[in-house]
C-alpha cells in the first residue's frame, strides 16, 4: 500500500500493478491518467487497444488541449467515440517524500472543477469523482472551458518570470534558493495580473458562444480553491504570500557544483505549463482575433530558457488546437460541441 502523510492519510492494497496495459486496462470503467501532460499522448497510445467500449478516460489534471490530443490518438486507434474527462487542477499541493512510498500533502483544495467530452455527461460523472477524491467537484461546461481555466498556466510561468527574468546567470548557494509561491515579488504579481487580464479578455470574447463561468479571475479562483488557508485574500500577491498550502515550497533549482545552484528551467513550471497551458490559451486567443501582450512576453522568455520558439517555428510542438487541425474558431467550437446532440 501507499502511505500518504499530511492532510490525508490512507493505506490500501492495490489489486494489480503492472507496466503492461493489457493486464490492467481491460474491464476498467474509469481510467485515470495522473501524469505530466507530456506523457498523455504516449500513454493513451499504449492503452487505447485495451479500452472497453463504455470506458471513461480522464486526466488529473487535464492541462491545456488534453481533449484535442486524446481525441486524435484514440480515433487513430479505432476509438473515435471514447469518452473523455479532466480535472482543472491537481486537488492537492503535495511533494514526493519517498518515491513510491510517501507523499507529503501540504494542502487540499476546497474544490476542483471537472469537464467531459461529451460535455453534458459531466453531471453523471461528478458524484463518482467526488467519492474517489474525497472533495467537492464542480462541473465545468466543457473541456475548452477547462483548458482556459487552467490556473497553473498563469501561476507557474508567471512566478518563474518574476523570480528569474532578470537573473544574470550567476549561481547561488542553498540560502539563495527562493521560496516559490511565498517568494512572489512585485514583478511576479504584476506579471500574473497581466496574464490573467489576457485570459479574461479571451473569456469575454467567447462567452457569447460558450459557458465560460468556470474561467474565473485568478484571485477569485484562489479564494474559492483555498478558502480559509489564505490569511489575507485582499490582493493577488497577498493571497499567495499568506496561503498556508504553499508554505515552504521552493523554486525549482539544479545543482551545478557542490553547494551551487541555478534555476531549473526544465522543471514542469515552464516545461509543462507553457507548451501544455499558456501557449494553448494564447493560440485560442489568436483564433478569436485577440492580442495577448503579457502571454507573448512570458512565452517568448520561457521559450528562450527551453530552447524553443513557441511563437514561431516551434508552435506546433505545443498542444495547441491548430496542431490538431482546428485552425478556426468555428472548427474549435464544432469540436467542443461534438456529440452533444446525442447526449442525454
Amino acid at each position: 500500500g501507499l502511505e500518504v502523510s499530511g492532510a490525508v492519510a490512507a493505506r490500501q492494497r492495490l489489486h494489480c500493478i503492472s507496466a503492461d496495459p493489457q493486464r490492467v486496462v481491460p474491464g476498467s470503467g474509469l481510467v485515470l491518467l495522473v501524469l505530466p501532460a507530456f506523457a498523455h499522448e504516449s500513454i493513451l497510445g499504449q492503452i487505447a487497444p485495451y479500452l472497453d467500449d463504455d470506458v471513461w478516460v480522464g486526466a488529473i489534471p487535464a492541462r491545456g488541449g488534453f481533449d484535442y490530443c486524446a481525441a486524435q490518438v484514440l480515433a487513430a486507434a479505432g476509438r473515435p467515440d471514447a469518452r473523455l474527462f479532466g480535472l482543472q487542477t491537481l486537488p492537492w499541493a503535495c511533494r514526493i517524500q519517498e518515491y513510491g512510498q510517501i507523499v507529503h500533502v501540504l494542502g487540499v483544495k476546497e474544490m476542483v472543477d471537472a469537464a467531459s467530452r461529451p460535455a453534458a455527461a459531466i453531471g453523471g460523472l461528478v458524484p463518482l469523482l467526488q467519492r474517489l477524491l474525497g472533495l467537492r467537484v464542480e462541473p465545468a461546461a466543457s473541456l475548452l472551458a477547462l483548458t482556459l481555466a487552467n490556473t497553473g498556466q498563469l501561476i507557474h510561468p508567471g512566478i518563474m518570470y518574476g523570480l528569474f527574468a532578470d537573473w544574470d546567470g550567476t549561481p547561488f548557494d542553498a540560502g539563495g534558493v527562493a521560496l516559490f509561491y511565498h517568494g512572489l515579488n512585485e514583478k511576479g504579481a504584476e506579471t500574473l495580473a497581466g496574464l490573467d487580464a489576457d485570459l479574461q479578455a479571451v473569456r469575454r470574447r467567447l462567452e457569447h458562444d460558450l459557458d465560460l463561468a468556470s474561467v474565473r479571475p485568478l484571485l477569485a479562483w484562489l479564494r474559492r480553491s483555498y478558502g480559509p488557508a489564505i490569511g489575507d485574500p485582499s490582493t493577488l500577491r497577498a493571497a499567495f504570500l499568506t496561503n498556508r498550502a504553499y508554505a515552504g515550497l521552493k523554486a525549482p533549482v539544479r545543482e551545478v557544483s557542490p553547494g551551487c545552484f541555478v534555476p531549473d528551467f526544465a522543471a514542469r513550471y515552464l516545461a509543462e505549463a507553457v507548451p501544455f497551458g499558456l501557449t494553448v490559451s494564447r493560440a485560442i486567443a489568436a483564433l478569436a482575433g485577440l492580442e495577448t501582450p503579457a502571454m507573448d512576453r512570458v512565452i517568448a522568455w520561457a521559450g528562450e530558457q527551453l530552447g524553443r520558439d513557441y511563437l514561431g517555428r516551434d508552435e506546433l510542438q505545443a498542444r495547441i488546437p491548430q496542431r490538431y487541425g482546428l485552425r478556426s474558431m468555428e472548427a474549435l467550437l464544432a469540436f467542443t460541441n461534438e456529440g452533444e446532440d446525442n447526449e442525454c
